[in-house]
């Protein structure tokens, strides 16, 4: 894996976690960190997190399709 990639899956791994404990068990740990409204560093982190997610889609449907590409 790249740097990008390892940065944007700690990312998402951390992101994913925090909406777990949100779900399961009411408490956000952005909010407990941040306040409770979200200020411009939490909208950042969540935008942060919401980005690599979006990057590590791309990357894997990109590698899919090359990967569907060599087999044809």
């Amino acid at each position: 894996m790249q740097v990008v990639d390892v940065i944007a899956f700690s990312l998402l791994l951390i992101g994913g976690l925090n909406y777990l404990i949100a779900g399961v068990f009411g408490v956000d740990l952005m909010q407990l960190m941040f306040g409770t409204n979200i200020s411009i560093v939490g909208r950042v982190v969540y935008s942060v997190i919401g980005l690599s997610a979006l990057l590590l889609l791309i990357t894997v449907v990109a590698r899919a399709v090359m990967k569907n590409k060599q087999t044809n």
